[in-house]
C-alpha cells in the first residue's frame, strides 16, 4: 500500500540508541520466572485475536521486489554514485541494491596533526599509516543532521519514484559517535547522519529478517551514504497451521538449550530470510529471548528466531564409525522439499565438496583437539527457507579422560615465529550448542572459510568446550592469550556477553572473560570481534570506563550496544566486506553494514570503541585489513589519551 509522504509522516517512530537490551546486570539480580510457570515481560502483539489462533496465513514468493530499471531510477533520484555499489553493480546477483560511500559514510570532521615517528612497523613488519588525522572538536559540536522528517519525505520520494514498495512505518535513527579523554571523561558526544528505514507487516504481525531491509542513510550534507533494499514481493496464500501461543515459551526453551530462562513472552512475526536463499513462501517464526546466569554473572542471550509452522522440517544425524573414519547421514521429516544440506564440524574445516549433501565422511587427525570429542553440526534448510538443526559428537578425542578439563597445552608459537612474518593471520573461538546456539558453528565456518579464500591463514578455531576463558586473558593474570587471543591479527568470538565481559563453557578457568582480564594488542591483536549480545552496551556510560583496560595495542574492539540475533552467516559476510578485491570496506565499516544486513530487526544497536592517541588523533578509525587499505599504528600505555565508541541501530 503506497500513501504521500505525509500521510507516512503522521506514524514517524523515532529510535533511541543505549538502550539496556543486553546490560551487565548486578550480579545478584534475580532471573525471571521460568517459562513453564508464564514468562515475564509482554509483546504487544500477543494480545491480538491471532495468539488463540491455531493457522495463519503463508505468503507465496512472487518476485523480487527490485529490478535494474528501479534500481537505476532509485540512483538518479538519490544522486547515488555507480562506484560505490557492492560490485560495481547498482543491483546485486540476489536482487538486493547494497550501496556504502566508504569515503562518506560515519565520517567524522578532522584536521591534521604530528604523525608518530616514521617507519613505524607492526609486529609482524607491516608498514603502518601515519595517523595523523585528529578530531576536529569544533566543527563536531557544529555538525547538524538532516532532520528527521525531512530524511524521511526524500527517502520515501525517492524509492516511490523509482516504483519500489516498501513497509507501512518509517523508523528513524542516527549513529551516536562518543568521545572521552583517558579518565573517563566525556569530550564529545554528537550525531552523525540520519538512517530512515521502512518496516513491513504482515497480518498485522511484524515482517523481519535480512529479506525485509529497506534503509537509507544521509550524512549531514544530505548525500547518502549507505543504502541497503532487500524485498520481496509476496501475496497471501494458504493457510498454515501453527503452534499455539500458549505452547510457545515451551518451543522456545527447547531452542535456546538448557541453562536459558525465557526472558519475554515469544513474539510471533514473518521471517524473510536473506535473498540469497531461494524461497517459495515466508513464514510465520518466533522470536525467543532468554537469559543465562554463568558464575555470578547474568546475561541476555543472543535471540534465536524459530519456526512456529506445526510442519517445521525436523533433521537427525546417522553416524557409522569405520575404523578411522566417520560416515554420517542426515535425514529429514517435514517441512517442503527440496532440502539443502550443510555440515560443520568444531574441530576442522570440511572441504567444501563434502560438506554440502545429504552425509559427510569424516577421517581421524589433524584437528588439534583439546581432549574433547568432535562436535558435527548439520542444517539443513528446506525450499521455503525453514532451517532445522542437529548434531552428533564424534568419538576422535585422544583418550577417554575424566569429565574434568585437561590443563592447557603447551603455548603455540610466538606470533614472531619463523615463517609468520607478513602473513596476516585470524582465530576464532565460540560457544555454540552448550550455551543453546545452533548458529554458531556454521557462523565461524563461514567467516574462517571466507578468510582463508582471502589468503589469510587460520590460526585457530576453537568451539563448544575447546573454547576457553584462558585464551583471552593476559599471562600477567595467569592466562595464555599470547598463544592465541592475541596471537592473531583479528580474533572473533561468538557466544553469549554482557557488559562485563563475554562466557564459555569449559571451566578453564572459570567460565566468564571479565573486562579486567583483558590486556589485548600487547602481542600482537589488532581487531577484536564480540558477535553477541554485548559487550559495549552504554549502561549509562559504563563502556567508557569498563574495556578501555583492554587496548594494549588493540586497534579496535567491535561488537553490540543491544540483544543481538544468533545468525550462520554473519562472520562470511564480515569476511566478503574486508576482503572485497574491488573495494574493501574499513573494518569499522565492515562491521556496521554486516550488522545492518544480517541482524532481522532494526532494534538491534551494533558499536565500535576505539582508541585516541596525542592531539586527539584517531589513528585507526578507517583501519583496513592487512593488504586492503591503510592501517594506522598500536597505541599504548601513555600514546593513549582517550578512547571513542560509534553506535548505530540495524
Amino acid at each position: 500500500m503506497k500513501r504521500s509522504p505525509g500521510g507516512v509522516l503522521g506514524i514517524f517512530l523515532v529510535m533511541t540508541l543505549g538502550v539496556a537490551g543486553c546490560s551487565g546486570r548486578d550480579a545478584g539480580e534475580d532471573l525471571p520466572e521460568s517459562a513453564g510457570d508464564g514468562a515475564s515481560g509482554t509483546a504487544p502483539a500477543l494480545t491480538r485475536a491471532w495468539a488463540r489462533a491455531s493457522f495463519l496465513p503463508a505468503y507465496r514468493v512472487i518476485g523480487r521486489s527490485a529490478d535494474v530499471a528501479r534500481a537505476s531510477a532509485l540512483v538518479g533520484a538519490l544522486g547515488l554514485a555507480e562506484e560505490n555499489f557492492r560490485g560495481g553493480a547498482s543491483i546485486g546477483a540476489d536482487g538486493a541494491i547494497r550501496y556504502l560511500d566508504r569515503a562518506r559514510f560515519q565520517r567524522l570532521p578532522t584536521t591534521k596533526a604530528g604523525p608518530p615517528a616514521r617507519g613505524f612497523r607492526d609486529e609482524r613488519g607491516f608498514a603502518t599509516a601515519p595517523g595523523d588525522d585528529a578530531l576536529d572538536f569544533e566543527a563536531l559540536a557544529a555538525l547538524r543532521v538532516v532532520p528527521e522528517q525531512d530524511a524521511a519525505a526524500r527517502a520515501w520520494a525517492a524509492l516511490e519514484g523509482a516504483r519500489l514498495p516498501v513497509g507501512r512505518e518509517i523508523a528513524v535513527g542516527h549513529s551516536l559517535f562518543e568521545a572521552i579523554d583517558i579518565e573517563g571523561r566525556y569530550v564529545a558526544r554528537a550525531e552523525l547522519d540520519t538512517q530512515v528505514s521502512f518496516r513491513d507487516q504482515a497480518e498485522g504481525l511484524r515482517l523481519i529478517g535480512p529479506g525485509a531491509k529497506v534503509r537509507v542513510t544521509f550524512d549531514a550534507e544530505g548525500a547518502v551514504t549507505h543504502l541497503i533494499y532487500a524485498r520481496r514481493d509476496l501475496e497471501r496464500g494458504e493457510d498454515v497451521a501453527i503452534v499455539p501461543a500458549s505452547e510457545a515459551p515451551a518451543l522456545c526453551a527447547r531452542a535456546l538449550g538448557g541453562g536459558a530462562v525465557i526472558a519475554a513472552e515469544p513474539e510471533l512475526v514473518y521471517y524473510a530470510p536473506p535473498l540469497s536463499r531461494e524461497v517459495r513462501r515466508i513464514l510465520p517464526h518466533f522470536v525467543c529471548s532468554a537469559r543465562r546466569r554463568v558464575g555470578g554473572e547474568v546475561m541476555d542471550v543472543r535471540k534465536a528466531i524459530v519456526p512456529a509452522v506445526v510442519d517445521a522440517p525436523r533433521a537427525a544425524i546417522t553416524v557409522r564409525v569405520d575404523g578411522e573414519t566417520v560416515s554420517a547421514e542426515a535425514s529429514v521429516a517435514g517441512g517442503t522439499a527440496p532440502y539443502t544440506y550443510r555440515w560443520v564440524s568444531s574441530a576442522r574445516s570440511l572441504a567444501p565438496a563434502g560438506a554440502d549433501g545429504r552425509a559427510v565422511r569424516i577421517a581421524r587427525g589433524g584437528s588439534g583437539f583439546r581432549g574433547e570429542t568432535e562436535t558435527l553440526s548439520l542444517y539443513v534448510t528446506d525450499a521455503d527457507g525453514l532451517v532445522a538443526t542437529a548434531a552428533r559428537p564424534l568419538s576422535f578425542a585422544r583418550t577417554a579422560g575424566p569429565a574434568a578439563p585437561s590443563p592447557p597445552p603447551s603455548p603455540s608459537p610466538s606470533p614472531s615465529s619463523p615463517g609468520d612474518e607478513g602473513r596476516a593471520m585470524v582465530g576464532a573461538e565460540w560457544v555454540g550448542l552448550c550455551g543453546g546456539l545452533d548458529h554458531s558453528a556454521a557462523n565461524v565456518d563461514g567467516l574462517l572459510k571466507g578468510f582463508r579464500e582471502g589468503g589469510v591463514q587460520q590460526r585457530f578455531n576453537w568451539g563448544e568446550l575447546r573454547a576457553w576463558e584462558v585464551d583471552f586473558k593476559d599471562p600477567a593474570l595467569g592466562g595464555q592469550d599470547a598463544s592465541f587471543a592475541d596471537s592473531v591479527d583479528l580474533t572473533f568470538y561468538t557466544g553469549h556477553a554482557n557488559g562485563v565481559g563475554f562466557m564459555f563453557c569449559s571451566a578453564m578457568n572459570d567460565r566468564f572473560l571479565h573486562f579486567s582480564d583483558a590486556h589485548w594488542g600487547n602481542s600482537n591483536l589488532e581487531w577484536m570481534v564480540v558477535a553477541a549480545c554485548g559487550p559495549l552496551q552504554d549502561d549509562a556510560g559504563a563502556w567508557r570506563v569498563r574495556w578501555s583496560g583492554a587496548f594494549d595495542g588493540l586497534h579496535l574492539l567491535l561488537g553490540y550496544a543491544t540483544e543481538s540475533f544468533d545468525d550462520t552467516t554473519e562472520g562470511s559476510l564480515f569476511a566478503s566486506y574486508l576482503l572485497d578485491d574491488k573495494s574493501p570496506a574499513p573494518v569499522r565499516q565492515a562491521w556496521a553494514t554486516t550488522a545492518i544486513e544480517i541482524q532481522p530487526d532494526d532494534k538491534v544497536t551494533y558499536a565500535v570503541m576505539g582508541v585516541y592517541g596525542h592531539d586527539w588523533t584517531l589513528p585507526n578509525y578507517d583501519d583496513h585489513f592487512w593488504g586492503k587499505g591503510p592501517v594506522g599504528p598500536d597505541l599504548r600505555g601513555a600514546a593513549r589519551i582517550g578512547f571513542w565508541r560509534i553506535a548505530g541501530p540495524t
